[in-house]
């Protein structure tokens, strides 16, 4: 077995569109209390002498929207908040419109608020210069009057503000106002950057942060004449949880790219910052796709618990980056903890399913099929079990083995797409397939399953839709959910259940619900895990500093995730990732040196060293629970999990069930992962 040692010697020098990818990992141990730990804690980290060289050496930051509104009515409840978990840095807007209201007329009260109550706590601001005004729009077409608000604001501030970013996300057309242009970006960036040069040289200016991780965008920049005009790079890597291999060697490759560009045009290396990334969690996760399962188990098995299997394969998204308590959650509760009643196949095992496996197989969300066992698929449902395939239009791609990576890879439409819908007396069109059908359309519960889902009003829009014309006598087309119009009226969720010479069921969402690949929705209890994991990974791959986006969740509305992105609620209630931020606060300190990360046997090992001279170490697991062989030298003065929570001081050579939960352990000289 290959033994992996690690050493400390590394050092490590608002609103987005483009939260995409997938989920996965779970929480502590049900049976541990998960704010525990503050109260039972043997001892808090020593921290640096100078509170102002804490704060300059930590990488801990969040983005709070302290500039108005109910974040700066909470002032300074929230940043006592911030400053109790180890945050030191926040990023605000400071934006143009906020200060300059009406042509000439300017404002700072709001701002001059924040400013006061951040330097009271000793706290630090990032402020984005940003956006523009209705007299002077698109911003780069009108610089004199974008430099004038520049120059009124870092004027104001310098004292008492280091660090200024240039725009947020100019890579988006939503936020530049116009269609993106790396050019046009460079023009504002290096008119600013000379300008707040001007007013103090020692101000330091940061790239605007990029949504997503476009090098692209950013090595056009810099051929554009941008390398010269900022101090810091800054991106928005929003992606699902980094919880395979595969997806920590992506983020990794994604972050060196920019590096890679400064040294193509001999650049000096400049620091990468994160300031934005984080995971939302609408209580509504999942919701639609739970009610059409809910009402199938209703309408095909009144009289009794199916047993439900889904297909779950390492090599297959979701499964590579999702948990299985996210399936699970589709089911009633009886089916939590019961592998009586629900199970889960792998690729080999679906090839062969039968009723002897499952009366119900509910696939993964997404277009794709895995195409090389649509035919058993197809056999189980003729003989009486029933198929649910939700998140679009079902069996659009083939999803086919990659014998030379060893995953599932989603590919081009799939050339049986047609015949296979037709033996599954599947019939669908959509606003292209068929004249005077809308391309969204308000969704509605079907009078059919008015009973089942009386409680359930889907703020959804439905574009894929589904009729029972190829059915035969015997069989029922039940609509679960509708799009409806004055015009138009279709079902886009549905249940086709056969009573013919087919004896079971196909159960449809077109839907693309909160839970599929392309999202970074999560539950509370990943939020907190994803929170720990991203930081440490980010750490290891040379991030200087990290922006939790957000800090505060308005809740108001329950299916936008931008009402859940934050780590406490509304009223400033602590969800557990506040208490995740916490923990690896205390564990590794602001101006802690190094994060070496080791991969072995599918677990995460990230050392440092801490300013009071003990070493620290995480431990996980990556998506499962695990039971692995570790050599532990010298001693562990504590022990505790992501949450706070003190646990048993392993030693010498011993064995430790990892977990996505984030282990951390002060004081050992080495850990060696088996």
């Amino acid at each position: 077995m290959e033994k992996t040692p690690l050493s400390l010697s590394t050092k490590f020098n608002r609103r987005n569109f483009i939260k995409t990818s997938a989920l996965g990992a779970f929480a502590a141990s049900a049976s541990v209390s998960p704010f525990d730990g503050f109260a039972s804690a043997s001892a808090e980290a020593a921290q640096p002498a100078s509170a102002e060289h804490t704060v300059a050496g930590s990488p801990y930051g969040v983005c709070a929207h302290v500039g108005g509104g109910e974040e700066w009515n909470q002032i300074p409840k929230n940043l006592l908040l911030m400053k109790e978990a180890g945050i030191s840095w926040i990023r605000a807007d400071f934006s143009w419109s906020g200060v300059e209201r009406s042509e000439g007329k300017w404002t700072f009260d709001h701002l001059d608020k924040v400013v006061d109550e951040t330097n009271k706590l000793g706290l630090q601001l990032l402020p984005i210069l940003d956006y523009d005004v209705r007299w002077a729009s698109p911003a780069y077409k009108h610089l004199d009057h974008w430099l004038e608000y520049v120059k009124r604001c870092v004027e104001r501030y310098k004292d008492r503000i280091q660090y200024w970013e240039v725009w947020n996300e100019e890579n988006l057309k939503g936020f530049w106002q116009d269609d993106p242009d790396a050019a046009n970006y460079a023009t504002l960036l290096k008119e600013t950057y000379k300008t707040i040069k001007a007013i103090d040289s020692n101000l330091v200016v940061v790239y605007g942060g990029l949504a997503g991780v476009p090098a692209d965008f950013f090595a056009k920049s810099l051929d554009a004449g941008a390398g010269e005009f900022f101090d810091v790079v800054n991106i928005h890597p929003y992606r699902g949880g980094i919880v395979t291999k595969e997806r920590l060697d992506q983020f990794a490759k994604e972050i060196d790219a920019f590096r890679q560009e400064l040294k193509k045009r001999d650049l000096p290396e400049k620091p990468i910052w994160i300031t934005e990334m984080g995971w939302a969690t609408p209580p509504v996760f999942g919701e639609s796709n739970r009610r059409v399962v809910s009402v199938a188990l209703q309408k095909l098995y009144p009289d009794k618990d199916p047993k439900v299997a889904f297909f779950y394969d390492e090599r297959y998204d979701p499964a590579q980056s999702r948990a299985k308590n996210d399936f699970i959650n589709y089911l009633p509760p009886q089916y939590a903890n019961n592998d009586k009643l629900a199970t889960f196949l792998n690729a080999e095992q679906l090839a062969s399913i039968s009723l002897d496996d499952a009366d119900m197989l509910i696939m993964p969300p997404s277009e794709g099929f895995p195409v090389a066992y649509f035919d058993a698929v197809a056999r189980f449902v003729k003989s009486g079990g029933t198929l649910v395939l939700l998140g679009g239009v079902p069996l659009y791609y083939e999803t086919l083995l990659n014998e030379s990576t060893g995953r599932f890879e989603q590919g081009k439409n799939n050339p049986r797409f047609g015949q296979s819908l037709d033996e599954l007396r599947i019939s669908w069109f959509a606003w292209w397939t068929r004249d005077g059908v809308p391309e969204s359309a308000p969704t509605i519960v079907a009078p059919e399953c008015a009973k089942e889902l009386a409680s359930f009003n889907p703020v959804l829009q439905s574009g894929r839709f589904f009729e029972g014309t190829k059915i035969k006598e015997g069989d029922r087309f039940i609509p679960v959910y509708v799009g409806k119009t004055e015009e138009f009226s279709a079902a886009s969720a549905c249940i086709y259940d056969f009573n013919s010479d087919y004896k079971g069921a196909v159960v449809i969402n077109s839907i693309q619900d909160d839970d599929g690949n392309g999202t970074n929705r999560s539950t509370v209890a990943n939020q907190a895990v994803f929170l720990a994991q991203s930081y440490l990974l980010a750490f290891a791959n040379g991030i200087e500093r990290y922006f939790w986006y957000e800090f505060h969740a308005p809740e108001r509305d329950q299916r936008d995730p931008e009402h859940h992105f934050g780590i406490v609620g509304q009223n400033l209630d602590p969800k557990p990732g506040y208490y995740a931020y916490k923990t690896l606060t205390k564990a590794r300190p602001a101006c802690s040196e190094g994060a070496k990360l080791s991969v072995t046997n599918d677990c995460c090992a990230v050392s440092w060293k801490r300013p009071d001279g003990q070493n620290g170490w995480a431990l996980w697991s990556l998506r499962y629970e695990k039971e692995v062989d570790v050599k532990i030298s010298g001693k562990v003065a504590q022990a505790f999990d992501y949450l706070g929570n003190d646990v048993d001081k392993p030693s010498g050579t011993c064995k430790l069930s990892l977990k996505p939960g984030i282990l951390y352990l002060i004081g050992p000289e080495n850990v060696v992962v088996e």
